[in-house]
């Protein structure tokens, strides 16, 4: 699309996986294992987290850059988003407005997009609830702000003092979000993998009685604390 000027401007579409089920195989991993495969990169602020607990998501990112207390552009990102999408959502850390409520969010789930991840506030918290949406936010207020713009869709945004790019895997649970670069998969997924054989290996040596890793001891004895 590539229409308007820096600051109120429409990108590219996003590149969406032929094979979708790329995104039901990494919300099976959970976003521990799959942030220590980014070896601790791209795993957004911990105060971004799902209104309610036991929500989850993936799915490529759609951006959305707002001026602070105004959500005009997000109204047209979700106009543009298709089935899957999660769209990503830089405030500039304004914790004071909302931007998103029940209507907004029912008129996105309709659509059937698969959630929102927003560096910022909502509303409507009861309905959102209630209704189980997958929506990840930072804050709650009452507050609304406006629709004046300026605002950006579909080019880099930083969230949760992470850049996301359009396109990029976004992965949500009770423990946060993490930020997938496509060109990575591969690499990632066999570092989440490695990951989990060794967390089955240490459970099982826990139950077989090791409760310290061997490693442990190995590390103070090196820094002298032990013999």
């Amino acid at each position: 699309m590539n229409k308007g000027k820096f600051g109120f401007r429409i990108g590219q579409d996003i590149n969406r996986p032929g094979d979708k089920s790329i995104f039901t195989k990494l919300m099976s991993y959970g976003t521990p294992p799959l942030s220590d495969g980014l070896n601790k990169f791209n795993t957004l602020e911990s105060g971004i987290k799902p209104v309610s607990p036991g929500l989850k998501l993936a799915g490529p990112a759609v951006t959305v850059k707002l001026r602070p207390a105004d959500n005009l552009m997000l109204h047209k990102a979700i106009d543009l988003a298709k089935e899957g999408d999660i769209i990503v959502v830089d405030t500039g850390g304004t914790v004071n407005y909302s931007i998103l409520g029940d209507l907004m969010s029912s008129s996105a789930f309709q659509k059937k997009i698969g959630g929102f991840v927003i560096d910022g506030a909502i509303r409507d918290i009861e309905e959102l609830t209630e209704k189980r949406y997958p929506i990840f936010a930072k804050a709650i207020t009452p507050a609304v702000g406006d629709k004046e713009g300026p605002g950006e869709i579909n080019y880099p945004i930083s969230c949760g003092g992470v850049v996301v790019m359009p396109g990029d895997y976004i992965v949500g649970d009770d423990n946060g979000v993490v930020v997938i670069p496509p060109d990575q998969i591969d690499e990632i997924i066999i570092g989440t993998e490695k990951k989990l054989a060794y967390e089955e290996k240490r459970k099982l040596e826990i139950e077989a009685g090791q409760i310290t890793k061997p490693d442990i001891d190995e590390k103070l004895r090196k820094l002298g604390i032990i013999e």
